[in-house]
């Protein structure tokens, strides 16, 4: 009991002494930031003369492949988030508008900031994965998509995120007459059978299919010819 005394007492004063040594301070070295040197106004050139000019290297073709949707639909978008200027503009929109860094260059433009964000979306890769050809780092990846977001559903959300009205269907019902012969039909370009867990029991062999074995609910997705709903 004595020799655990002993080393108890031991330890406590070699504890002390290491505390009392000056300048004494533990931590734990933080690895350095790393910058790369991007060129962004080249990069905004080569974008502008690939796409974009009186006479771009790509064809509108090679666009709506790459983009997946028609150039004049992609300057739309960028004019409209440009162009907008109902007070308060909201900050997500005002981020589109190119400016001046601390170091006194200008940032990205419009075009390579939605080129950014669409081609995330159109393909579903890493926000890094065109580094090399707009030279825009991971988190400059991520706030352009973020404010692409937001600032398509302030600007279109009620124009043509919406229900159809009953204006809109009898002008459906009355396209599809025309030009199929067959009235009184809104026609549905997919549909699925989603699994119905809490369905009632007395409904349970109503709305189940012998190819499933449980119920389901049959939802549809509709479109109307020129895709505006």
């Amino acid at each position: 009991m004595d020799r655990d005394n002993e080393n108890y007492e031991e330890a406590l004063a070699l504890a002390k002494e290491e505390d009392e040594v000056e300048g004494e301070v533990v931590s734990i070295p933080r690895a350095p930031r790393r910058h790369f040197p991007r060129d962004r106004e080249g990069k905004a050139r080569q974008l502008f003369n690939d796409y974009f000019s009186d006479t771009p290297t790509f064809p509108l073709d090679r666009f709506r492949r790459r983009v997946r949707m028609s150039k004049s639909l992609f300057i739309r978008i960028c004019r409209g988030i440009i162009n907008f200027n109902l007070e308060p503009i909201p900050d997500y929109i005002t981020y589109f508008k190119q400016r001046r860094d601390a170091t006194g260059l200008y940032d990205f433009n419009v075009f390579q900031k939605c080129t950014s964000a669409i081609r995330q979306l159109a393909y579903g890769v890493a926000s890094d994965a065109f580094d090399e050809y707009l030279h825009m780092g991971e988190s400059t990846f991520n706030l352009c998509l973020e404010n692409f977001f937001k600032s398509v559903l302030h600007l279109y959300s009620a124009e043509y995120m919406r229900r159809p009205n009953a204006h809109d269907v009898q002008r459906l019902i009355s396209k599809h007459e025309e030009i199929h012969g067959f009235p009184g039909m809104l026609g549905s370009i997919d549909c699925m059978h989603w699994g119905w867990k809490n369905c009632p029991v007395s409904w349970k062999w109503q709305f189940t299919r012998g190819d499933h074995g449980y119920p389901t609910i049959m939802l549809e997705v509709v479109a109307s010819y020129d895709t505006w709903i």
